[in-house]
């Protein structure tokens, strides 16, 4: 919950019809990416599920898009030493969500589909590459993007398309 809170703080507000000027919504989006970098960062002092994602390493982070990578560790992979379907779901679920927060509205939202294609396997110490990418955000929904890229080749491990729901906030 302090992650929607601290993100609702940053969303430029339209009170009265008065839309924000250029200047704010680049002073916005400059809190938000740099917030997106912060929550990265604390990833590997996370207690919740988030923490699978604690040794990614962050390639960038720019507007709609991030891009980590991660050496594939044991806790990560199945019982034939491949990164786990489950993992590289979870993986895409976090870092799409990610980009969708360094967008100038900063909203994480909330999943209503997650697909996932596995093509190709990574094993036990090969490096990743996932890069997340905000394909559409309207008012009510976001459609992001990840791919998964083994850095050894540059061969296309997994594609990711993530469907978020933003619910209009609660009037108290």
């Amino acid at each position: 919950m302090c992650v929607v809170r601290s993100l609702v703080l940053l969303r430029p507000s339209s009170v009265g019809g008065v839309l924000p000027s250029s200047a704010q919504m680049v002073s916005t989006l400059a809190k938000n990416i740099g917030f997106a970098r912060q929550f990265v960062l604390s990833l590997p002092k996370r207690k919740d599920f988030n923490r699978v994602a604690g040794e990614c390493r962050i390639v960038s982070i720019e507007e709609g898009r991030v891009r980590v990578e991660l050496e594939v560790q044991q806790h990560q992979v199945n019982s034939v030493g491949r990164l786990h379907g489950g993992c590289t779901s979870t993986l895409a679920d976090i870092f799409t969500t990610v980009a969708l927060m360094a967008t100038p509205r900063g909203l994480p939202g909330a999943t209503v589909d997650l697909h996932v294609s596995c093509t190709a396997a990574a094993k036990l110490g090969e490096t990743i590459v996932i890069d997340s990418q905000v394909v559409k955000s309207g008012r009510s929904m976001g459609f992001t993007r990840a791919e998964f890229i083994r850095k050894s080749d540059q061969m296309s491990i997994a594609v990711c398309l993530h469907t978020k729901a933003f619910p209009p906030e609660k009037k108290e």
